[in-house]
């Protein structure tokens, strides 16, 4: 009886460390929804986004985010952005003078932070540089189904750090609006 009381436990530690194995190796980021993703990615703004910059309010309708996705644990997705863009963006114009950062997606709160990027903002005449530093958070990602379709999306609210710029520009910029990921198709975040 004795042996069949110590096998029991044995049974249920073993399933314990099966069930801690399994769960140590899921992915932050699938595609399609249960298979893990490391890869090129690939943000496209939904609608606008909006930034105020204090001596303007631009908004830019459609731009891009990319890059490559390096890390992908039950922890967080990480990476380097290579692409940052954005365009049609009425009278100003916003250009970025540094693509290089990286990115990170905390399962926890699917909290979005990014660093190194430095983006150019001028409109009449007054122009701002502004830039993610050592890490500034950009926003959340969350999961969406359309049409059956798993999507994920950016909803970002960031307040990004003024680099250069004059009395003018704000300090920090807000930037504010919404991304979906467009490649991988079918992503979800666990």
């Amino acid at each position: 009886m004795e042996h069949l009381k110590m096998l029991g436990v044995l049974a249920m530690a073993a399933a314990a460390l099966m069930a801690f194995a399994g769960s140590a190796s899921a992915a932050t980021i699938t595609s399609p929804t249960g298979t893990e993703y490391t890869g090129l990615i690939t943000e496209s703004f939904e609608g606008s986004v909006l930034i105020e910059a204090g001596f303007a309010n631009i908004t830019c309708t459609t731009g891009t985010v990319a890059g490559r996705l390096t890390t992908n644990t039950e922890t967080e997705a990480a990476g380097e952005i290579t692409t940052v863009s954005f365009s049609n963006c009425g009278s100003a114009t916003v250009d970025t003078l540094n693509h290089k950062g990286t990115f990170t997606i905390t399962k926890a709160g699917t909290t979005v932070t990014g660093t190194g990027v430095e983006v150019t903002i001028a409109v009449f005449g007054t122009s701002c540089v502004y830039g993610f530093g050592g890490g500034t958070h950009l926003g959340t990602a969350t999961n969406t189904t359309v049409s059956g379709v798993d999507i994920v999306t950016t909803d970002t609210s960031a307040n990004v750090p003024k680099i250069t710029g004059g009395f003018l520009c704000a300090s920090p910029a807000r930037f504010t609006g919404s991304s979906v990921i467009t490649s991988p198709a079918q992503s979800y975040i666990h």
